[in-house]
């Protein structure tokens, strides 16, 4: 398993702005993890639709944590930036009672589907908080 980029930006984003504790622009977290401007702002404005950042327009704008990083939960924001977490295709929601000569009683789906919940419950028993170090803001911010 493997998660998508845009997860990968929104939890690392959201670690800098759990270190940073203030509003930050798109272009300091761009350059920060040489991320690509446009990829960011996608990820940013699914976020902020979300709650989870809030996004100030305006010549002291930027974006900033909507919330305590202890009340943002790491499983919901992989949830929120994952298109799909099924490990095969007979996990899937959509996917036919047919689709597998196994089925119903295949052993294999049982246990990723239980790998996939034991994934899943760790990522919910962590917040931000639990992301962040107890020092100073580690990164290198670009003046």
């Amino acid at each position: 398993m493997q998660l998508n980029l845009s997860t990968d930006i929104a939890l690392r984003t959201l670690i800098y702005l759990g270190q940073k504790k203030e509003t930050a622009t798109i272009a300091e977290v761009s350059d920060a993890f040489d991320i690509v401007k446009t990829h960011l702002m996608k990820v940013v404005m699914q976020l902020v639709a979300a709650g989870v950042v809030v996004s100030e327009r305006g010549r002291n704008g930027g974006i900033r944590l909507a919330r305590n990083p202890a009340e943002i939960v790491v499983g919901d924001v992989v949830r929120l930036m994952e298109n799909n977490l099924a490990l095969l295709y007979c996990m899937k929601t959509d996917a036919p009672d047919d689709c597998c000569p196994l089925m119903p009683n295949c052993h294999l789906r049982t246990i990723l589907f239980n790998a996939q919940k034991a994934f899943l419950d760790t990522l919910d028993g962590n917040t931000l908080a639990d992301l962040l170090p107890d020092t100073k803001l580690n990164l290198k911010l670009k003046k």
